[in-house]
Order: structure tokens, then sequence, then C-alpha cells
């Protein structure tokens, strides 16, 4: 009887796998007639298909020495990827096994290419991209299924270098053991023409995946269909038991992607990393399985799997505990899935693999050269430090990974993965996955960005710390913010670290502003990944710190405490933008002001509460990152610690002004300065950066005289009333319009204009045309060697010799006072001092000018 081959109306083919079907469906009942009998329309079944063709001799061997003989015989419901015997011939040419001839093949072999090329249901090439996910059936957008293969059909004996690298496997290596690579099934993977049209993959794409592009093949053409790598040449051959596809080449089952990066000779240094994440299990179900199917069997078979989120294990050998450092899924997991009821069938993995060639060059130059200098090889880099990059290169969508949407191509953090197809030297189609070998590292962000020089130093584990330290989105979500802040690509940054041992000095600023001041020093506990603040007694009058401590605070049982004080040093230690020869003086995150003196590499910097002392931090190493620089310094930054209330109070050029603003009559609701931080703040400052202009005294004294300014002890002596309020009033904008929002420095080119504090209430015009509602301006011309203001009402002020004096205004989430000292003495009710919370600050620069700054006539 003729039988359908390729090229027969899709009318006839339908109608076909219609009746076999219901054929099949039908066989299910009682006392059907062709339980016994069929059709004889449909023909032979598979067995006798390949018997009658006379070119799969092999192929029957293979069925009769299996013994599968009588089930291909009968009616039933498969589907075989089959190979002719000039496939055959071929293969004995040059395979892995060295098989000759057939006499040649083990029985494991033999049941891995048979199993391995049966379906255990009937499907033409066309159904095979559809499938149920739940109750939903969904049309071309399958590409793999489970096959007859069983992970006991085939078990290796290794030892020696034949076991993996990896640490886990040393106990076993000299004597060896039966092991699986995997334990779940062996799927087979297909490229219909639905499911890449559906998918939107392209030929091109599908000639990387197979190698077309790199072993001078025959590019795809439209309609072509290919298991793995290998090509359909003839498709839905019709049985009464189901369907024959013919491949051009005898299919061996691939490895999966782990396995075959450990079996590739030119990808030994990216294996060897993954192999860390590796050990073997002892498997009971496995172990009964195959000892029920050979008795004889007294060994034990362990399966090998990876330390993974998905698809793996989280704990090592022997062990209850989650190991720290997981891959995103198993390279190793033959069932990949992205997860759902039916995930298996519609997408699998990928990885970019460089070569050892790209690894070597990678390490031993450029950004590579910061892991090399510090850990020396790659055998000697920390597992912790080692898994970004491989989750770098492994991608959890093939679909979403071919070189047609490279462009798009982001890790787990959103970051562009940079992969261009002339990187692309090779490829491997594994049972859940797509092996990309890379003539190109793809470092994470990590190993680029500002961060870098922190994560692979080993002396910078205390900022490490608190760069890793996750914060709590409003959702509740952790996140690690600082690490996401520094690695942005779109930002520059100017980053100062103070190495580990010269975290010795921070002064505390609530204790600061108790009775018992004190200094924490920061030390890292390598046992628990924690940090350690010892708490010493400090003299501030002479800047002297007792040499042993009073009490410790530690990470592990106040972790909000060393959090909230380190992420403050973090961020007085962080610059938005570059540092600069032509400028001196730079505001960081935590809009503390900063003066950076000298040139790269010979540069100190330092803090408000530096320049009041005289000292400075030195930098010892300065690193060019992708996305700005990091330097290393050898002690950390010391921010101002007197608030502007103390600055003006205890200078007494400043004394008329401060007079005027710390004298606000007490019934007045807008008081200028109010007890919090340290001592006082200004009550108007919002977390930000501000310029204070301090009119000399002589200043102060002829605009009194003058009766621009009434004193307070004029308006006091004003009887209650609205007289009285609207002269408060004047006098406090008055005193407001010398506060300016944003930082400017005497010695800085600068010509801009300035917000003040005080808001302009009437229509009428002024010099710099401020709009009622808004904040009157002060414009701002400056030079290297002078500064030079104008107001409103256009007139001048300028800048003395007194200018860049550095203050702060903190806000504690208490007053110091609410806390008891750090040696436990202080208020009976307060709290401990280790339960204090800094919430936030605004850092103010001072300039003394010659004459008053005034917004109307």
């Amino acid at each position: 009887m003729k039988r359908i081959h390729t090229g027969t109306k899709l009318g006839v083919r339908l109608l076909l796998t219609l009746t076999l079907v219901l054929t099949v469906l039908s066989s299910c009942r009682e006392d059907y007639f062709y339980d016994e009998i069929l059709p004889e329309w449909l023909g032979g079944s598979i067995y006798e298909y390949l018997q009658e063709e006379g070119e799969y001799t092999t192929y029957i061997k293979l069925i009769d020495d299996l013994g599968y003989t009588e089930v291909l015989n009968l009616t039933g419901s498969k589907t075989l990827f089959v190979a002719n015997d000039a496939a055959f011939a071929e293969f004995y040419k040059n395979n892995e096994w060295g098989v000759k001839k057939y006499e040649d093949f083990t029985l494991a072999q033999k049941k891995l290419i048979f199993n391995f090329s049966m379906i255990n249901n009937a499907y033409l090439i066309e159904t095979l991209s559809n499938y149920y996910d739940g109750s939903v059936y969904n049309e071309g957008t399958a590409m793999r299924r489970p096959t007859a293969l069983q992970a006991i059909d085939s078990i290796a004996y290794e030892q020696g270098d034949k076991l993996s690298v990896g640490k886990y496997f040393n106990s076993r290596r000299d004597k060896g053991m039966y092991l699986l690579k995997d334990h779940t099934l062996m799927p087979t993977a297909y490229f219909t023409q639905r499911f890449l049209s559906r998918r939107g993959i392209t030929n091109e794409d599908m000639d990387y995946i197979t190698g077309a592009v790199f072993q001078g093949k025959q590019a795809r053409e439209n309609g072509d269909v290919h298991i793995f790598d290998t090509k359909v040449i003839k498709r839905d051959i019709v049985c009464k038991n189901g369907y024959v596809h013919v491949l051009e080449k005898v299919l061996i089952p691939p490895a999966n992607m782990a396995a075959r990066i450990e079996t590739n000779p030119n990808t030994k240094i990216f294996s060897k990393l993954l192999e860390r994440f590796a050990a073997p299990y002892y498997d009971a179900e496995i172990n009964v399985r195959y000892r029920e199917l050979n008795p004889s069997f007294s060994d034990s078979i362990f399966v090998k799997r990876y330390f993974s989120q998905r698809g793996g294990t989280v704990v090592a050998p022997g062990s209850s505990v989650a190991v720290s450092s997981l891959l995103p899924f198993s390279p190793g997991w033959n069932s990949y899935s992205t997860g759902g009821s039916a995930a298996l069938p519609g997408d699998m993995a990928a990885m970019f693999v460089p070569t050892d060639e790209a690894m070597n060059a990678y390490f031993n130059g450029g950004v590579g050269e910061l892991l090399k200098s510090r850990f020396g090889s790659w055998d000697s880099v920390p597992d912790n430090i080692i898994i970004p990059l491989l989750k770098r290169h492994m991608r959890p969508s093939l679909i979403e990974s071919v070189p047609s949407r490279f462009s798009k191509i982001v890790d787990d953090e959103n970051y562009a993965i940079p992969v261009e197809k002339s990187h692309i030297v090779g490829s491997y189609t594994g049972v859940n996955g797509q092996i990309f070998y890379t003539n190109q590292v793809y470092p994470p962000v990590d190993y680029i960005s500002v961060y870098s020089p922190v994560l692979l130093s080993a002396n910078t584990k205390i900022m490490n710390w608190a760069i890793r330290i996750s914060s709590s989105s409003v959702d509740g979500t952790l996140f690690e913010f600082y690490k996401l802040y520094l690695n942005s690509l779109v930002s520059r940054y100017s980053v100062f670290i103070p190495t580990d041992d010269y975290f010795e000095h921070y002064v505390d600023p609530i204790a600061y502003g108790q009775d018992v001041p004190a200094v924490l020093k920061f030390k890292y506990v390598e046992r628990n990944n924690s940090v350690m603040a010892y708490v010493h007694k400090y003299d501030k009058v002479n800047d002297m710190v007792e040499p042993d401590p009073i009490d410790s605070i530690s990470s592990t049982t106040a972790p909000n405490f060393i959090k909230n004080r380190l992420w403050d040093v973090l961020d007085s230690h962080i610059v938005i933008g570059e540092i600069s020869a032509s400028k001196k003086y730079y505001v960081t995150k935590a809009n503390d002001i900063i003066r950076v003196d000298g040139n790269e590499p010979n540069m100190t910097v330092s803090g408000g509460r530096n320049i009041n002392l005289g000292t400075s931090s030195k930098v010892t190493r300065v690193f060019d990152q992708a996305n700005g620089k990091t330097f290393f310094i050898n002690n950390s930054i010391q921010p101002s610690l007197r608030s502007l209330y103390t600055t003006l109070a205890s200078n007494p050029e400043f004394s008329e002004f401060f007079d005027m603003l710390s004298n606000v009559p007490s019934d007045y609701v807008a008081q200028i300065f109010y007890p919090q931080g340290v001592d006082y703040a200004v009550k108007f400052f919002n977390a930000y950066r501000y310029t204070v202009y301090v009119p000399t005294n002589e200043a102060i004294r002829a605009a009194v005289g003058s009766g621009k300014v009434k004193t307070w002890e004029e308006i006091n002596d004003m009887p209650a009333g609205a007289a009285r309020t609207a002269a408060i009033e004047k006098v406090v904008r008055f005193l407001r319009y010398h506060f300016q929002d944003n930082t400017v420095f005497f010695g800085d080119n600068v010509n801009a204009l300035y917000q003040s504090a005080t808001i302009k209430t009437d229509d009428a015009k002024t010099h710099w045309n401020t709009a009622r509602n808004k904040y009157y301006k002060i414009g701002v011309v400056g030079s290297a060697n002078a500064m030079e203001l104008t107001t409103e009402n256009n007139k001048k002020a300028s800048v003395t010799s007194l200018h860049n004096i550095i203050a702060k205004d903190y806000l504690f989430a208490k007053l110091p006072t609410a806390y008891k000292n750090v040696d436990g003495t202080g208020p009976l009710s307060g709290s401990n001092f280790n339960t204090s919370l800094i919430s936030t600050s605004s850092s103010v620069v001072v300039h003394q000018i010659n004459n008053i700054l005034t917004f109307e006539d």
C-alpha cells in the first residue's frame, strides 16, 4: 500500500491524523471492532514501515535488540525520529563514542539512541508545537517534549579527572562513583516553522543555533524543521501506531549545558567556576529503581546537582545549612523549566560561555586586571564574587536570547549585556538550553562600576558591608539600595572609601550632643559577616580618644544602629559628578561639604570638621571605573559637627547678625532656630545645602542706625497687636533673605541667580523680576578672588576675607537628651544609646559680606 510522505496535501494529512486519533481514543472502548482489525487504508505499523522501506536495517536492529519489536508492531501512539542506514554509515566514520560498526555499540548506547528518538505520543511535525497549559490549548508555542529515555538508561562510572573538578567530589576522586549528570527526564528540542514564526525567531537566529554560521552548513530555509541541530529530511510518515520523521543524521542525545561545558576543551576555565557549585548526592529512589532492573548491582548511585535557586539544591552534602552563593538555575537540570504548569514545552535556557582564550584575555587586561591584582588567579576568586559573573552569563530564556534580540538583552538587575553577533564563535544545543560560545567576557556591573574596588578589595569590608545591607521598599521588598545606586551607569560618581585600617575615628553626632561624647571604632567580623562598633569616650575640646572601649555594639544585636551610622558615613563620602582640578569644594550625597586639595594621585580630602581641626584624609589609590572614580583614603572624612547656631555664636565677627537670628520674640510662630540635632537647627532647613551671608557687625549697626532695621528691643517695647506682629515679620523676612538655597563657594567661577528663603508677597516689580508667591532671588557673581551679590532692589554686597566656613545641622529621630549616654548615665527614662538614629542633615557654607541684603527700598 502506498504511504503518505512529506509533501502530501494538508487536508489529507489532517484527515488521517483525525482518523488515527479517533482510532486510538476509541480503542479504549470494550469490544471495539478495530481492537483486532485495523482499516486497510491506514497501512502497517511503524515497525512494518521501517522493514518495508529497506533502508532502516540498523534502526530495526536497535528495536529488536531492545525488545521493542512487538510494541512498535501493535496499535499505540508513538512518534519516532529515525536515521537511515546511510546516516549510520556516516556516523561510524566519526563519532564521540568511537563506534566503528553496529557491533561496537554497548547496550547503554543503544538505549540512548533509541529511547531518545521516541516520544510516547503521536505527533505530526506541525502538532509538535501545540500543547496544553492546564486547560488552555496553545498552538505553535512548544519546542520541547519528554522522550522515552530514562535517567537510569545510562549510568556512567567516573573517577579521577573524569569527575567534576568541584571540591565536593574530591573525597570520591580516587575511588570513583556511579554518577548521573541529572535525574530528571531528557527532553527533545525541536524548532518548527510555526514555533519560530510565533516567537519571532529568524532564519539567521537558527543558523547560529544550529551552528550553520560556523560550520559552513546550508543556511536554514523557511519550512525547515530541526531536532536540536539536526534537520528533518522526511516528515509526517503515517503509520497505524504513530508517525515517523526521518533525520539527516544519527541523533545522539545531547548533553545538558553544564555537562557540555565541562567536556569542551576550550571552556575549562568557565566550567571550573561552574563546578564550584556542584556536588554529588545519594538518591535513594534512583538506587531502588535501578536495582529492580539490575538485581546484581550492589554499589551506590549518586546524582550531580548544582546549588541554585531553581532546579538544583540549596544545601551542601551532609549539611542542613543553606549555601549562601546560588546560581540562578541549575545548568545541569535536564528538564529545565521556566515555571508554570506546562513550562517545559515553551522555552529553555541559554548561556553565553566565554572561551578560555577570552577568559584569560579578560583577566590579564582592562577591567579584569583588578580581579587579577586582588586574587592572582581565577581559582582564588571567592564564590560570592564569582556568582555575579556566572549569573551575568546565564539566561533564563532562549527565546529572549537569540541574536536578533541581542540589543535588548539585560541581566536580572536590568543592566544591558553588550553581546554582539561578532562575539559568537560557536554554539551547542543541549537538552536544557542553548550555549553560545563567545570571544568576550561580560562582567557584571559589580566589576566595572565605582562599587567594584570596594567589592574586590581585601581591605574595604566595612564599607562593602554597608553597601550590601538591604533596604525595604514601600511594599516591604528588600533590595540593596547603595549597590544599585553606585552601579548606575547613567550617573558619574566620585566615591571616597576609607579602608578598614582607618575606620577608627567616627565621632558620633548624637553622642557629641550629649554629656558624654564618644568615638566609634568599626571592625569587620569575618566569622559571621558582621560589623562591630567599639565605643570610646571622647574629649571633644582636646580631640582626645580614650584608648579602652567602654562598650561595643554589634550589627547582629543592633543592626539598625550600625546600618544608620555607616550609611551616614557612606553618604558623606559620595560625590555625584567628577572631581576637577579647577574646583576645590564639593557637596556629597549627605549634603556634606568637602574640600579637595591637590591633583591625582596626590590628593587630600577634608570635611568640615577636618578643616576646623587642620586634618585631612589622604588618597592612597585611584580606580578609574565605568561610571566614575573610586578613591581609597587613609581616614574617614569627618563632616562638621558644628551647627550653624554654634558657628555663628562662637564667632564674634558674626555677633550682631546672630543676636538678631537667635532673639526672635518667643511668641512669634516662625522662629529661626529650634532645639534639634547636636544643639539647635534652622527650622526651615530641609535636608539640603545652603549658603548663609552674614553682614559684618558694622553693616548691621549701620542698618539699625539708619532705621532700615528695627532692633528686637524696639519691637519688644511695642504693644501686642497687628503692628508689632508686622514689625517682627518684617525683621524675620529681612533675616531670611540672607539664607540661600544651594551652596556657592568663594573662589569658584559663578554667575547665577539663587533662591532665598523669603517669599515675595506682592506684585511690585523687582530687579530680578520675581513673581508673587515665589522666593526672592540673589544674583551671585564670583571669580577666583572675589564674590559680589546683587539683591532684588539692585543693591550690592561683597564677600569679605571671612568665607567658606562650613557648618552642619543634623536632624535626629529624637533629641540627644532623650537617649542615655554611651556609658549608661543620663535620663532614667532615656532610650539606650544603641537605639539612637540619625534622620537627616543639612549643610551650610557661611560667607561674611560687607553690607546687608534687602529686597525692597
